[in-house]
């Protein structure tokens, strides 16, 4: 019949407070959305702002623990997703501090006006530095400072014990970290007079000639020299080893959280050995924490104001795989800093089944949590046997799979390049790029579509190496 519509069209959705859309009356509605946290994008159903972030939805009631965890296959915007989670974090006060594998975030942390340290480009890490505790601990002063230099020797010593177990890939026994606490302690009271810190180099040389106090420590007696033959050869070794640079001398710089941003690059040595990108990575997640727990105990002091803090830890399966090494345990115990301490975290990974890589049962369950324990799952496109699995940590319907899984797949084979202002081709995003579930608990998820601004867009661009010749 002429006159008739057959398909009605949707028209824009645009939000606004009541005093801005006052004038519109009737033609308003309420959004079912929330409308707390980052914006991070439009409702792909309903077209209304989507807004979500772990702290703002902390603070809010709608999840018990301050974190999320982010999965898609590569391409459809999940460190993206992550940029726009920090920008609009850093808004609110809260300072960032990433791991980053790729060099993906040195430019928005500098665009941030952040810090960058460059892993493995001539950077120096002093593992026997007490770092920020030590100078938290010299600031408080008495008891309580004691107790935070006494945490500071024992995360000098867990960081020394780390690079042990990587280069053997085997823990260290109880008496090994007996010896290294009692030498690192001795290593404390000789230096602490001086204004540079041990490093590890004079650890060996210690353990090489020992005091009385570490051979009694572990009651060897006139066997010593036999039985620490084996630490003593696992720490020449990481010494010697490709990082060895890197781990001998005094700390190029230390860690600044009175920033929005801070940016550990280890992309340097990303394409090494899985041994040395998991130094790399343990050793930054260490020095990450340390510097957290300094400034909450300046805070707790009345010396600092309180601040608040996201982690984010992209692809931390690398780390944690390396056969026989007991990386699991060591990255749980470094990363259990959570909502008691102001801290939250960001999980960026392909799918489920990256955490469920390692070679013991144990250990998969182990980094599973740290999945099931995300306040939030975000997920771009994935293949359904992904989201099958996802969906036993949060619970996915049929309609939501299938949507998702959609995602993933390109609608036909017509090539698709977009140009840059320069006018250099590049490939174009896929179909599913941007488009993101966002689940929490039992609820139904939130379809969202990201869309990205110019300077975002210039800042993280993760396709920068293909672009073509000037057109």
């Amino acid at each position: 019949m002429s006159g008739r519509w057959r398909l009605m069209p949707v028209p824009p959705t645009f939000r606004g407070t009541s005093n801005q859309v006052a004038g519109f009356w009737p033609f308003a509605g309420g959004s079912s959305r929330p409308a707390i946290g980052v914006p991070v994008g439009q409702d792909i159903q309903t077209g209304s702002t989507v807004c979500c972030d772990p702290f703002s939805w902390f603070k809010a009631g709608f999840i018990s623990n301050p974190s999320m965890a982010i999965f898609g296959m590569p391409g459809l915007g999940k460190s993206s997703f992550a940029a726009r989670q920090i920008i609009g974090l850093a808004d609110q006060g809260t300072t960032s501090l990433v791991c980053d594998l790729k060099g993906e975030y040195a430019a928005l942390c500098r665009a941030l006006g952040g810090q960058v340290l460059d892993y493995g480009r001539g950077y120096r890490v002093n593992l026997l530095d007490l770092g920020a505790m030590g100078e938290a601990a010299k600031r408080i002063g008495g008891p309580r400072g004691q107790a935070l230099r006494e945490l500071a020797v024992a995360r000098a010593v867990d960081a020394v014990a780390t690079q042990v177990q990587i280069v053997r890939r085997a823990p260290v026994t109880d008496w090994e970290q007996t010896l290294l606490t009692t030498a690192v302690w001795e290593l404390e009271q000789a230096y602490r007079r001086r204004k540079a810190a041990p490093a590890l180099g004079d650890l060996v040389q210690l353990l090489h000639n020992p005091t009385e106090a570490m051979g009694a420590a572990i009651l060897a007696g006139d066997g010593y020299a036999e039985l620490t033959t084996g630490l003593r050869r696992s720490l020449q070794a990481v010494l010697e080893g490709p990082l060895g640079r890197m781990y001998d001398g005094q700390s190029t710089a230390r860690l600044s959280i009175d920033t929005p941003m801070v940016v550990v690059d280890v992309s340097a040595v990303s394409r090494q050995s899985e041994s040395v990108l998991s130094s790399a990575m343990l050793a930054s997640w260490s020095e990450m924490f340390s510097t957290i727990e300094a400034a909450n105990a300046l805070a707790d002091a009345g010396l600092e104001p309180q601040r608040n803090y996201l982690v984010v830890l992209d692809e931390m399966w690398r780390a944690m795989r390396l056969e026989g090494a007991g990386l699991v345990d060591k990255a749980d115990s470094i990363t259990r800093l959570n909502r008691a301490e102001g801290v939250g975290n960001l999980f960026i990974t392909h799918s489920l089944r990256d955490m469920q890589s390692m070679s013991n049962e144990a250990d998969n369950l182990k980094a599973r949590g740290f999945a099931e324990r995300s306040g939030i799952v975000v997920t771009a496109g994935l293949a359904k046997e992904d989201l099958y699995a996802l969906s036993e940590v949060k619970r996915m319907s049929e309609v939501e799979i299938s949507t998702v899984a959609g995602w993933s797949t390109p609608p036909g084979w017509r090539p698709r390049h977009v140009r840059d202002d320069d006018g250099r081709s590049k490939p174009a995003p896929p179909p599913g790029a941007g488009k993101v579930l966002i689940k929490l608990g039992e609820r139904a998820g939130i379809q969202t579509q990201v869309r990205l601004t110019k300077t975002e867009l210039d800042l993280h661009d993760t396709n920068n190496r293909w672009r073509g010749e000037v057109a």
